[in-house]
């Protein structure tokens, strides 16, 4: 037989605010559970396990799990770290992968609970900073998981860990360096052939937090042609919550883009803190620019054809002009071409001017 494999079955209702609860489809009685922060007498309405501590500094708190179901339930109770997925979503790390931040400096005193229907255990855990953790924000989860056989599509055996928790949020003392980057690859101009009308830009973008606070934020683009012609700017994302070290990626696909032979793209990322109250200081903004060729391609071959057509035009009244002189020339010059018809060939037909003062003749 087969070894199962192990699988983590995706977190829908994993790390909120309310009480959370895991089912089991095929079960005719789904089994039910929670986890929430909580105190020794029970649960605080807190929303989370929030923390400022020192390094070195140890703290104890509880997590309540609560069992919904009518019958015992069984859980592993465990912490992990926290990551930000491809498409920006908050998430732990798979139960088979061990935890190396504050997901490692949790424990527990009991890592397995059976919990009878419709009860609710309290249990303590210890968080302990380790001496040379590094300042800024430490982010994982409290989980309580069941760990269930299954078959695959194929009809193997492999192992389904439901799981649901609580997320942990902690703030190590020192200096914070609040920062997300920026990058911009594979810009790519689109054209539209009718030439009345724009084409579009799509480039892929990665937005990286290079620094030791969890961010949000807004990321937009300024797009213009040279000497910011035609300069624009376009939302391209409300980037969700990003953790120290994380990225966040995507493709944008911007539409009534004029091909103005050069085309400037600036990306700017605007970095807001998850807690308004959380950072004093204005955050600042980074920016990756980049440029791509769009040379007016459509235009251009109408303004050629349109001058080929003029070329065309002028050459035909030009042709036309020539045979009309040839067929019919200009009366004017056939008149002074022709010769005078009073005029002869013989000189004695020449007439003789007069002298215009005659000398008198004298007289006897």
């Amino acid at each position: 037989m087969r070894r199962p494999a192990l699988t983590t079955a995706a977190l829908a209702t994993l790390l909120v605010a309310s009480p959370a609860a895991a089912q089991e489809d095929t079960d005719p009685a789904p089994a039910t559970w929670g986890v929430n922060p909580s105190g020794r007498d029970g649960p605080d309405g807190r929303a989370a396990f929030d923390y400022a501590l020192d390094p070195g500094e140890t703290v104890i708190d509880f997590v309540g799990v609560s069992n919904f179901s009518t019958e015992p339930i069984t859980l592993r109770l465990y912490a992990s770290d926290a990551y930000t997925t491809e498409t920006g979503a908050f998430d732990l790390l798979p139960a088979d992968e061990e935890p190396l931040d504050v997901g490692s400096w949790i424990g527990f005193n009991e890592e397995t609970l059976t919990i009878e229907p419709q009860t609710r255990l309290d249990v303590p855990f210890a968080l302990t900073v380790p001496a040379d953790a590094t300042p800024g924000d430490h982010v994982g989860g409290i989980v309580a998981a069941v760990t269930e056989e299954a078959a695959d599509a194929e009809g193997g055996d492999v192992l389904v860990e439901r799981r649901v928790g609580a997320r942990v949020h902690l703030r190590v003392s020192g200096e914070l360096d609040p920062g997300l980057a920026p990058d911009t690859e594979d810009a790519t101009y689109h054209y539209e052939w009718n030439p009345i009308e724009p084409g579009s830009l799509t480039f892929d973008y990665t937005v990286e937090n290079t620094g030791n606070v969890r961010l949000q934020g807004e990321l937009v683009a300024r797009i213009g042609g040279p000497w910011d012609l035609l300069e624009r700017e376009v939302v391209i994302a409300e980037l969700p919550q990003i953790l120290p070290g994380d990225t966040f990626e995507g493709t944008a696909d911007i539409d009534g883009v004029w091909p103005l032979a050069r085309l400037d793209l600036r990306l700017d990322v605007r970095p807001e803190a998850v807690d308004a109250a959380d950072l004093e200081s204005r955050l600042p903004s980074r920016s990756d620019e980049t440029a791509l060729w769009a040379p007016p391609w459509p235009q251009a071959a109408v303004a050629a054809a349109l001058l080929l057509l003029i070329r065309i035009v002028l050459r035909i009244r030009k042709r036309k002009r020539r045979r009309a002189l040839e067929s019919d020339p200009d009366p004017r010059a056939a008149e002074s071409a022709e010769p005078d018809p009073t005029a002869t060939g013989d000189a004695d037909d020449v007439p003789i001017a007069e002298d215009p003062h005659p000398k008198e003749t004298a007289t006897s």
